[in-house]
């Protein structure tokens, strides 16, 4: 069972200076498309990206310290223009839009294949590209996720919420049972319609899929095959 102690108090200026990472990529160009579905070796992947700076490693500290603050979703596709890959992600200032995978130079990342976790890649993607163009939801980082709205999506709901009902579920109820670090994944609310309503973190998604932390990567990209439930003990209500 994880500790629940908390060494530093939390606050809102915290939250707000550190769970959001301003700065902007090392390579400012976006993709222009049109997009091409890139050959076999091209996997749908989830994208865990390591701390770059003060605030995203105090979003890494906040989170569980587990070595990752930002998520980003390869749905297989390139650029045809660039030729270069493409992944979909959530920024501060540009809300959820493509860009490409090599727009941080050499800051480490973990690939995990959404089929090898058990996510119809297609269908995944499917929600994903649904977002484009929403907004950043800068509410939902401040309360982590109590207050959300829909219309709007983080770097990690972007994921979450195109997830498949049964991973959603057990993501909860490994956090339930203190597998994940409390503040990584959160179950906020029960709300009036009871709908089940799940927040993940870069590092709730990291350690619930057993990707190594972030510390141990030996540079970008970085191959982590998914350790499923069913091949762990499952933890109980």
């Amino acid at each position: 069972m994880k500790n629940k102690t908390i060494t530093t108090p939390l606050n809102t200026e915290q939250i707000k200076s550190g769970y959001v990472d301003k700065e902007p990529p090392q390579k400012e160009s976006l993709p222009t498309g049109p997009l091409r579905q890139g050959s076999e070796r091209h996997q749908p992947s989830l994208l865990i990206f390591v701390p770059r700076n003060a605030t995203s490693t105090l979003i890494n500290d906040l989170t569980g310290g587990y070595g990752y603050s930002h998520l980003a979703i390869d749905c297989g596709e390139v650029d045809i223009p660039s030729g270069k890959r493409v992944m979909i992600e959530s920024t501060f200032s540009l809300g959820v839009h493509n860009s490409f995978q090599d727009e941080f130079g050499k800051r480490k990342f973990v690939r995990i294949p959404l089929e090898k976790a058990g996510i119809n890649a297609v269908e995944f993607c499917n929600c994903v590209r649904s977002k484009l163009g929403e907004k950043f939801d800068d509410e939902e980082t401040l309360t982590f996720g109590l207050l959300h709205d829909p219309s709007k999506q983080i770097c990690s709901d972007l994921a979450t919420v195109c997830l498949p009902e049964d991973i959603r579920s057990d993501i909860g109820r490994y956090q339930r049972a203190g597998f994940l670090y409390y503040l990584s994944t959160l179950w906020p609310f029960a709300n009036p319609n009871k709908i089940f309503r799940l927040f993940v973190t870069p590092n709730g998604f990291a350690e619930y899929f057993g990707a190594p932390r972030g510390g141990q990567l030996d540079g970008p990209d970085q191959l982590s095959e998914p350790v499923l439930s069913a091949k762990r003990m499952h933890p109980k209500h």
